[in-house]
């Protein structure tokens, strides 16, 4: 089960960043022109462009984000060494497991207002960049935190990812 404190310090970071970006940042720059996306890209060119630099920001934090996971890790590998391997096993995955879920959570609000602050300094929203300029639009607001949301949410993938590309073993050719 996760730690409430993690969930409130993960939301506490998210709506933190939009309120700041809301209040304050799209009240100094909230004037500007959004920018125009070239023919050959589309909003979700630039948002993956926004989650990836997120990731990038927020990926050396993630040890102090959350519990440590190398004792956990340390235990798993010392689980065959133990009187009861079998448990000691199951007991360390669970305590990886705990880790890794807590600092996700905290990782994705402090990435989601970050994504609230990067887009509303920017002028640059989800809703707005698919929406016809001609038609209804949706408030800003509720633009923001959709943004915020997205954005995100992607930096987890795009993590995952990035370890992956990491760790994989090198062919000799």
């Amino acid at each position: 089960m996760v730690n409430p404190r993690t969930v409130v310090t993960g939301f506490a970071a998210l709506l933190g960043g939009y309120w700041v970006a809301l209040a304050e940042v799209h009240r100094i720059w909230g004037d500007t022109q959004p920018p125009r996306i070239a023919a050959d890209f589309n909003a979700f060119a630039l948002l993956f462009v926004m989650a990836l630099a997120i990731e990038r920001l927020v990926q050396p934090f993630a040890p102090v984000l959350g519990p440590n996971s190398d004792d956990a890790k340390t235990d798993l590998r010392n689980a065959p060494l133990a009187s009861d391997p079998i448990a000691a096993a199951a007991a360390a995955k669970a305590k990886l497991a705990e880790a890794r879920s807590r600092t996700a959570i905290v990782t994705w609000g402090v990435a989601t207002g970050l994504a609230c602050l990067l887009a509303a300094g920017a002028n640059i929203t989800l809703l707005r960049a698919v929406i016809d300029p001609q038609g209804t639009q949706i408030a800003f607001w509720l633009d923001l935190l959709v943004t915020g949301l997205v954005v995100g949410a992607g930096t987890k993938p795009i993590n995952d990812l990035w370890t992956r590309l990491q760790n994989k073993p090198v062919n000799p050719a």
